[in-house]
């Protein structure tokens, strides 16, 4: 198994001419593994698409994974973030951040995907942006995979991932039936709106941060 990830950290060394990793090279394998090498074409359902996603965000998620998320698989990313340094972490965001972002493309039922749209609307849209592409300061959701999805709401709405308040409040909220129609949203292409992304978040009181 060890070797078959080696190769595909190999690889992706060869097919992407991102930023040039320095130390943090050594550490890519274990990141392919998952993710893929591209940064989307991870087999684990439960490994989320982080191509394309700014780097700042990813060194935030990246350090938070030293106590402030609930490692997913159990134990294991928070084994692999701790082997990493801080020019690690800063290389290793820039180097995926650099590659296009593409949707998973998982199979999702059209009339809870509807459903779902009334919730992005009234719940996501304000940060994420209404094509779910998100910005500098928060996260693409629109076609992230549904297993990631769901894991990541649980940990959300169990309060063991950091977040905004409002962000706490409102997924604390749902139920199981509007959690499915809001990650079926997230993998309906006619729901994408515009391709352009916000470059900041839109009218937030600093103190709800």
């Amino acid at each position: 198994m060890q070797k078959i990830i080696a190769t595909a950290g190999m690889l992706g060394l060869i097919a992407f001419s991102g930023p040039v990793l320095g130390d943090a090279a050594r550490s890519l394998p274990m990141c392919n593994g998952c993710h893929g090498a591209d940064g989307v074409s991870g087999l684990p359902p439960d490994a989320p698409l982080i191509a394309g996603i700014p780097a700042a965000l990813q060194e935030d998620v990246l350090y938070a994974y030293d106590g402030a998320y609930e490692c997913w698989p159990p134990g294991l990313m928070c084994q692999i973030v701790a082997s990493f340094t801080e020019d690690d972490i800063e290389e290793l965001a820039a180097h995926f951040a650099e590659m296009p972002y593409k949707p998973a493309g998982d199979d999702f039922d059209a009339a809870l995907a509807a459903e779902g749209e009334k919730i992005h609307k009234a719940d996501c849209s304000i940060c994420h942006g209404m094509d779910g592409l998100g910005n500098t300061q928060s996260s693409i959701l629109q076609g992230q995979k549904i297993v990631y999805l769901r894991n990541a709401i649980k940990q959300y709405a169990a309060g063991k991932r950091e977040q905004l308040p409002a962000m706490q409040d409102n997924i604390s909220a749902l139920t199981p039936e509007q959690t499915e129609a809001a990650v079926s949203r997230r993998q309906d292409r006619d729901r994408r709106g515009c391709s352009k992304r916000q470059t900041a978040l839109p009218v937030f009181d600093n103190q709800d941060r």
